[in-house]
């Protein structure tokens, strides 16, 4: 039988995976955008922005069911690896919610430049990823700092 622990942990493990999956989708998006013409793009921005919104909705369910995850495993909320990780996430929310839309914004306004908003979107994709892989490993690793 299973236990409400391994339940928890796979829907915070499935969560993460779906958190971080779709980016590398997203990489090949941005390097198809990159050789892209002007009218060929609109298919590839939906795309990125549906990819990024299954990113931050898993991110949701991989917030709770970690929650959910410490009280029932007993971490307490000052553990060093608990409090880099929030810090990290906390990070990731902010740049989540700065990254993208501001150049997505752009297209098809006097301030589109196509190579810069590929370039753009590019790296912040990495940026995320990075983020995204920080907080993976804290909670994977579980280092105790102080």
């Amino acid at each position: 039988m299973f236990s409400i622990y391994t339940l928890l942990l796979y829907i915070h493990i499935l969560s993460a995976v779906l958190s971080i999956g779709p980016l590398f989708v997203v990489l090949t998006i941005v390097k198809k955008m990159r050789t892209a013409s002007n009218s060929e793009m609109p298919p590839y921005i939906e795309t990125f922005k549906g990819a990024i919104a299954i990113v931050k909705h898993s991110g949701h369910v991989l917030v709770v069911s970690g929650i959910l995850l410490m009280w029932h495993a007993g971490y307490h909320w000052s553990t060093s690896w608990i409090v880099l990780t929030f810090l990290v996430m906390l990070a990731s929310i902010v740049f989540l919610a700065r990254a993208f839309k501001p150049t997505l914004r752009t297209f098809n306004t006097p301030a589109y430049n196509h190579q810069r908003f590929v370039a753009l979107l590019q790296r912040k994709t990495w940026m995320y990823i990075l983020l995204l892989l920080i907080m993976l490993w804290l909670m994977v690793a579980k280092p105790i700092v102080w």
